[in-house]
């Protein structure tokens, strides 16, 4: 009989070891099979049905009693903290292995219980870095996001976020006044620098730290391509490419369109360029806007870069410069993620504006005051992607 059991043990046990690794591994592909139907839209019960076909594929049924494909808001699975969350699905398989020689033993089968836990994610509509006014990408160094001088600032809607894990990411200096009415100040490093006596007013909303630092480059950056040359006739110009500085002379209206400019966008003067919805592309380019220069331009309202204005690559690592006294107004998106973004004055600059400004640097200094009255609805957005993960 001795003998018998440890034969039993080496060989019953040794299939009962080797089926429940193959129904975890059943579990397990059938919560990824179920989770995927489950993110390309399919109702929950034709995601269940895929899960459970799954499992039965690899060889094990799916009995809705002590097997089961299922949502963890169900309350037959035992998903432990993610219970009542619908973003998670449960996978149950049950097997009951028989036995030969554990059977003189008293053992007539062995019943292995395996789970697995599926999250998914599915794909949203969303601003940037939760729609802040202003946001420096830099993820390391000082000055990520920057006010100095008598620099002021006002935003209703939305807030600042600064990406850097250096507490001097965050900088404020001099005499600047920056206010947020809707939002706050975030930062991903625990603190940031003053110096001098600025004067910050979030109204309630604070400045918050240790926030989850945001990749870089930035995943999901549009791809606006142009069609055919931009043409000037008089004092307007339609959308294509263009080689050279931007606007051309004379130029005072954009009709609707994409421009893809290989250039530097120069304001100088008394120039003034006005345009609805626009996006301009500047491939390589700078922005270099002076004296008293007035820039009133749009973003589409529609389509797939709607609520974008602004946009250069990554590659594209240079000085964005508003200057002088200007006042200018902007409805949409700039988004810079490789060039610095400096707005540098006297007196208005950019005034009632209604954009989010995204750089890999920030820096608002001088005397230069920008009051920013953020839209959402006026923003871009892009379509993040769905995902599935096993977690247990």
């Amino acid at each position: 009989v001795a003998l018998i059991g440890l034969t039993g043990l080496a060989i019953d046990g040794g299939n009962a070891y080797s089926d429940r690794r193959n129904a975890q591994n059943a579990a397990d592909t059938a919560a990824l099979a179920a989770a995927l139907s489950k993110v390309q839209g399919a109702s929950a019960t034709t995601w269940e049905s895929v899960g459970a076909q799954r499992a039965q594929s690899n060889g094990y049924s799916i009995d809705g009693t002590s097997s089961w494909v299922l949502p963890c808001t169900d309350s037959n699975t035992y998903c432990g903290t993610y219970a009542g969350n619908a973003e998670y699905l449960q996978v149950q398989i049950t097997s009951h292995v028989k036995t030969y020689f554990a059977r003189v033993l008293g053992f007539n089968e062995f019943v292995n219980v395996v789970t697995a836990i599926a999250h998914t994610t599915p794909s949203v509509i969303a601003p940037y870095y939760n729609g802040a006014a202003i946001v420096g990408l830099a993820q390391t160094g000082c000055d990520t996001v920057n006010f100095a001088g008598n620099s002021q600032l006002q935003i209703w809607g939305t807030g600042i976020f600064s990406n850097s894990n250096s507490n001097c990411g965050l900088d404020i200096q001099g005499s600047t006044s920056v206010q947020t009415y809707n939002a706050g100040i975030t930062t991903v490093a625990s603190g940031y620098t003053t110096n001098g006596n600025p004067s910050v007013d979030t109204y309630g909303y604070g400045i918050t730290g240790n926030a989850s630092q945001q990749p870089y480059p930035p995943p999901n950056l549009p791809n606006p391509v142009c069609t055919g040359s931009a043409t000037k006739s008089g004092s307007t110009m339609s959308g294509g490419t263009y080689s050279g500085t931007f606007p051309p002379s004379g130029v005072t209206t954009l009709q609707s369109g994409i421009y893809c400019v290989t250039g530097d966008f120069v304001m100088n003067g008394g120039q003034t360029l006005t345009g609805s919805n626009v996006v301009i592309v500047l491939e390589n380019g700078a922005i270099q806007w002076n004296g008293n220069s007035q820039v009133n331009i749009s973003a589409p309202t529609s389509g797939p870069f709607a609520g974008l204005l602004i946009y250069s690559p990554v590659s594209n690592t240079n000085t964005m410069q508003i200057n002088g006294s200007s006042n200018s107004s902007l409805t949409g998106t700039v988004l810079l993620p490789g060039a610095n973004i400096v707005v540098n004055g006297n007196n208005s600059q950019l005034q009632k504006v209604n954009s989010q400004l995204i750089g890999y640097t920030v820096t608002l200094s001088g005397s230069s005051d920008t009051q920013i009255q953020m839209d959402m609805t006026n923003q871009y957005q892009f379509t993040t992607a769905p995902t599935i993960q096993l977690t247990r």
